[in-house]
């Protein structure tokens, strides 16, 4: 992972609750199941299940949420504590109230799911890390509206769609091969708004609005951030000729909105 940066170069029984503040593993005991309020920073809370839970597992064993907290700390300056809720809670969603994303492991695992699904023959490493790329894309879809919450920013059009570009933006810049981190997520996303009503009813589904085009323009954003690595999405008819030549400009113009937007809040190299 890299960290946030302001330049538009692109890098190449029941266990007790945890909480993770600044790389700081703190257990709780369950008459301390709270978080543990720390000014400004980005905690992350896993409720440890009560039942067996394959996304817990698969959490735990890979440190993958753990590295994506840590660099969001060390790039971001928070003028108030934001939870980041491993539990069976509901979501994905950002809760203004609490100050709080929430992300289900029924999510992670649902994710799973529809991404086997669509292979008859998955690979578990690639599903495994797909998964991943798809619940990191959503978590900073919804780290996009926290951002919107705690910064007071201005948005311009729908929220969502200003949250999914904050999200691609994000995984270009954080991750390394984020842009395809971006598209599997867009991929993923796409067949389900395309099979909608018939697919997958978690609260992120129904309380999402799902179309084509929002994720044609992820498709675009991605192409324009990069149009040498990205040229096969030409190719394959994923985005059309006739609109590629337009993604440069659509991804310099939504990159450094966003930038501008966020210019006081990232945190010097």
């Amino acid at each position: 992972m890299f960290r946030f940066s302001k330049s538009l170069r692109l890098p190449a029984g029941r266990l007790m609750p945890l909480v993770l503040a600044l790389g700081l593993w703190v257990i709780l005991t369950p008459g301390q199941a709270r978080c543990v309020e720390s000014e400004g920073r980005f905690l992350l809370v896993m409720d440890a299940p009560g039942h067996s839970s394959s996304a817990w597992d698969m959490l735990k064993k890979t440190n993958w949420v753990e590295g994506v907290v840590k660099n969001l700390q060390a790039s971001f300056s928070l003028p108030r504590s934001l939870i980041i809720h491993f539990g069976d809670g509901p979501g994905p969603r950002y809760s203004p109230e609490r100050v709080e994303i929430g992300i289900p492991y029924a999510f992670v695992e649902e994710v799973a799911k529809l991404l086997a699904d669509r292979n008859a023959h998955p690979d578990a490493t690639r599903l495994q890390n797909d998964t991943l790329d798809v619940v990191e894309w959503v978590l900073y879809h919804e780290l996009a509206h926290a951002f919107i919450d705690l910064y007071n920013l201005p948005v311009l059009g729908r929220e969502e769609d200003a949250a999914d570009a904050l999200a691609t933006l994000l995984v270009i810049r954080l991750v390394e091969n984020g842009g395809h981190m971006a598209l599997t997520a867009a991929d993923l996303l796409a067949r389900i708004a395309a099979n909608l009503p018939h697919a997958a009813k978690t609260s992120f589904w129904s309380e999402h609005t799902l179309d084509q085009q929002r994720f044609a323009q992820v498709v675009c954003w991605v192409y324009g951030s990069d149009t040498a690595t990205f040229a096969p999405l030409i190719a394959s008819g994923a985005l059309p000729q006739r609109q590629a030549w337009r993604c440069p400009d659509v991804f310099a113009v939504m990159a450094q909105g966003w930038l501008r937007l966020l210019d006081r809040h990232i945190k010097p190299a």
